[in-house]
């Protein structure tokens, strides 16, 4: 496994295209990039959840605590990177609209921003929850018959290929869909697709994205993106999701989201890597670890010091990148390299966390981010720093830069301005020279009173 990915949403697409504008190693350029920023974040808040109506607002807390420099950093590690995950900007029942004709299209107006910074990176794009996506139900096509979808998923495909056909390296078809009424009480996302095309889904739906997508122009991969499969509770869905992707054709990629948690066993986490590996070698089919991360488990934030659910973290993100290292099977591992940009940074923030979830130390190990020299993190500095604790020598320079005009900004601002009161005559001219010979005049009368004693006691003798 030589190779890493990550996500990439669109508000850090916008962001890092923004401080590219203005010159940051100056305190003019750096206020400027500041001031820009915040208007950015303001927009931000009246954005809407994929998919749905609802704002934003603090769904995303961590957005509104993102600087200037963390983001420099980010864009740096995104050169870095293979490949970038675009969180959702391009799932189909998202962007799905309907026209005034009552003709349907799709806006691709999010999605062409991370592609654009793709492109200018020369990275390629992982188009995540592509079509089948389990955490939202599909309101928007609810309504449509099998005919009409299936329609439907073939045109998206079309246009998606056409419009990003050569940055594409692969479709995530499905995403967190797979018996989800296990996992989400209630979630009856799967039952539409069941409903409309059959217990055979997802080989009806990879069907009719094979057949529209052109292999003699563009190199592709299909990929089931699935969740929580190295979690104990769910043995029975693992065997049976395992059995399902065997008999599967068009699938290339298995993707592994598990977004590992804290509470479990590492023995267990790797052996189910185990059985999944042999099962996709067999089948010919790869794997990516696509959600590359720990989250701490309900458990451990109830009964746990921070200290004590961050070593958790750390150990089992070791033992999965260990894993992955010597296994030949899997590819790539993808993540997040920034928790604020991370709708599941919220939990964490709910409970009075702050606790780095991501695996951003490993997932660039292969890069100079994580060979370059290491900057001690003292005691004393802000927990918002921690995530970035492991810098590439150019995040360092960029780093050091910002700090030092910032330190610049602040001593000329903390300067005390001291005043020099100088006495002037009516004349306008500079006082300093009478009072210089009235001192002098002073001295010379205390010195000849001092001759004149003496002189005068010596003669009464």
């Amino acid at each position: 496994m030589e190779q890493s990915g990550i996500f990439i949403n669109y508000q850090m697409a916008e962001a890092m295209d923004l401080i590219e504008k203005f010159d940051l190693t100056t305190s003019e350029g750096m206020a400027k990039a500041e001031h820009a920023l915040i208007e950015l974040k303001q927009q931000w808040q009246n954005d809407t959840l994929p998919g749905t109506d609802i704002k934003i607002g603090n769904a995303m807390v961590g957005m509104q605590d993102i600087t200037v420099e963390e983001i420099a950093q980010l864009s740096q590690i995104a050169v870095q990177s293979e490949a970038y995950t675009v969180e959702n900007a391009g799932a189909f029942q998202h962007i799905v609209i309907t026209k005034e004709d009552g003709n349907f299209d799709f806006d691709f107006e999010k999605l062409d921003k991370i592609a654009a910074l793709a492109r200018k990176n020369g990275k390629k794009i992982i188009i995540d929850s592509a079509i089948v996506f389990g955490d939202h139900f599909p309101y928007k096509i609810a309504n449509l018959d099998k005919e009409t979808i299936s329609m439907l998923i073939g045109e998206y495909t079309k246009k998606l290929t056409s419009r990003y056909g050569d940055i594409i390296e692969r479709i995530d078809v499905f995403n967190a869909i797979f018996e989800r009424n296990q996992i989400s009480e209630g979630n009856n996302s799967e039952e539409f697709w069941i409903k409309t095309f059959g217990e055979n889904y997802a080989q009806e739906i990879i069907d009719i994205v094979r057949a529209n997508i052109d292999f003699n122009k563009h190199n592709i991969k299909l990929g089931w993106n699935e969740f929580y499969l190295t979690n104990s509770n769910y043995k029975k869905r693992k065997n049976v999701f395992l059995e399902r992707i065997k008999s599967m054709h068009g699938l290339d990629v298995v993707g592994i989201q598990d977004r590992f948690m804290s509470g479990e066993n590492i023995d267990y986490i790797i052996q189910v890597l185990d059985e999944i590996s042999l099962v996709c070698k067999e089948a010919n089919k790869e794997i990516c670890i696509t959600e590359f991360s720990c989250s701490a488990s309900g458990r451990d934030l109830r009964n746990n010091t921070p200290s004590t659910i961050d070593a958790k973290i750390q150990s089992i993100i070791s033992a999965v990148k260990k894993y992955c290292s010597t296994n030949g099977t899997i590819k790539r591992i993808e993540g997040r390299v920034s928790d604020k940009f991370d709708f599941n940074y919220k939990e964490l923030k709910d409970y009075g966390f702050e606790i780095s979830t991501t695996g951003r130390k490993q997932i660039i190990s292969k890069s100079k981010a994580i060979n370059a020299p290491q900057q001690p993190i003292q005691p004393e500095q802000s927990k918002k720093e921690e995530p970035f604790a492991q810098r590439s020598q150019s995040e360092i320079e960029i780093a050091r830069q910002i700090q030092q005009k910032n330190q610049l900004i602040k001593q000329r601002k903390n300067k005390p301005k001291v005043k020099t009161l100088t006495q002037s005559s009516s004349n306008g001219t500079n006082s300093t020279g009478y009072v210089n010979v009235v001192v002098l005049s002073l001295v010379v009368s205390f010195v000849c009173g001092a001759l004149f004693m003496i002189v005068y006691m010596l003669l009464g003798r």
